[in-house]
């Protein structure tokens, strides 16, 4: 992925080549959906999805390229030239991109930025105040057997808002499927009815456990242990959803509680989604990775769109 420098303003700017002076700017925050860019297959699939998400929401689409202009090694000269050339490029394929969406999408408000900035950064930071990010899974600096990107791994770990990494295949019929963990997820549930409402579809909530065995002696727990630990579990699945619900009364919400990996569970579950949205609980430092494993697999090996949603 690439992302932005120049701020583009109102309306459906095209983006432009930055200046010096421009580069040191902020990047412009943007207040809809932020999506990133880098000319990649898995880029371009990123950026129709937010744009066909953006028209659900009402709201205008952002697109974000950052490029590499590391000159170090060259002098000031041959460097600024260099420089020039990798802006001018990477506005080129911005505006050609932006062009492309618009035409799919003819009554969207769509802008752009190119940054000479890491690409994580760059998206981090348009997305500030953005209501989405969108992603690939991964772009043109990654190797084409990962399953995900450095980039997409980064922003869904450090985001302040809700990310969607793009990715298998969006079934526009299926339901929203929403991973829950406890009572704090009721918020990636509310994200996840929110966007069933806007597209009419139904939410499956899903809530994965494990038996407890007391003792490692015994082969498995007793029945009405057994029977006990499922009645706990129900009942915190009430206390997440029940309130939910009620906030969302034209939105069909089945919960289930089920029992084994909940990764595993979530990516099988994940074949007939139109999204899977996770929660992210850690709030994560600026720099490092520490997304949960059940999300880190999700995202590694979901056959929908996911997205992950900071609680």
């Amino acid at each position: 992925m690439s992302g932005p420098g120049r701020a583009a303003h109102a309306g459906r700017e095209r983006p432009g080549r930055p200046g010096p002076e421009e580069c040191a700017m902020e990047i412009r925050a943007a207040n809809g959906v932020v999506a990133g860019v880098d000319g990649s297959v898995p880029g371009a699939e990123a950026a129709e999805w937010a744009a066909r998400e953006a028209e659900w929401r009402g709201t205008g689409l952002h697109l974000v390229h950052a490029v590499n202009t590391g000159t170090v090694t060259l002098s000031p000269r041959t460097g600024a030239t260099v420089t020039d050339l990798i802006l001018r490029e990477a506005a080129e394929l911005l505006e050609a991109v932006q062009a492309a969406l618009e035409a799919a999408h003819p009554g969207l408000r769509i802008t752009g930025d190119v940054v000479p900035r890491e690409a994580a950064e760059a998206v981090l930071t348009a997305a500030e105040h953005a209501s989405l990010a969108v992603l690939g899974t991964r772009g043109h600096g990654g190797f084409a057997s990962l399953l995900l990107g450095s980039v997409s791994l980064r922003v869904t770990a450090h985001a302040t808002c809700p990310v969607v990494v793009v990715r298998g295949t969006d079934h526009p019929d299926g339901p929203v499927l929403v991973a829950l963990h406890d009572e704090r997820d009721a918020a990636a549930l509310r994200f996840g009815c929110e966007t069933a409402a806007r597209r009419g579809l139904p939410v499956r909530a899903v809530h994965t456990w494990s038996p407890v065995v007391a003792d490692v002696g015994r082969m498995a727990p007793m029945v009405d242990e057994l029977g006990e630990e499922s009645r706990l579990h129900e009942q915190l699945l009430r206390r997440t959803c029940d309130p939910v619900r009620a906030e969302y009364p034209d939105v069909e919400v089945e919960s289930h509680q089920l029992t084994g990996s909940a990764a595993a569970t979530v990516v099988e579950e994940s074949r007939t989604a139109a999204l899977v949205v996770l929660s992210r609980h850690e709030p994560a430092p600026r720099f490092g990775l520490r997304l949960g494993t059940p999300v880190h697999a999700v995202l590694h090996h979901a056959h929908c769109p996911v997205a992950v949603v900071p609680v």
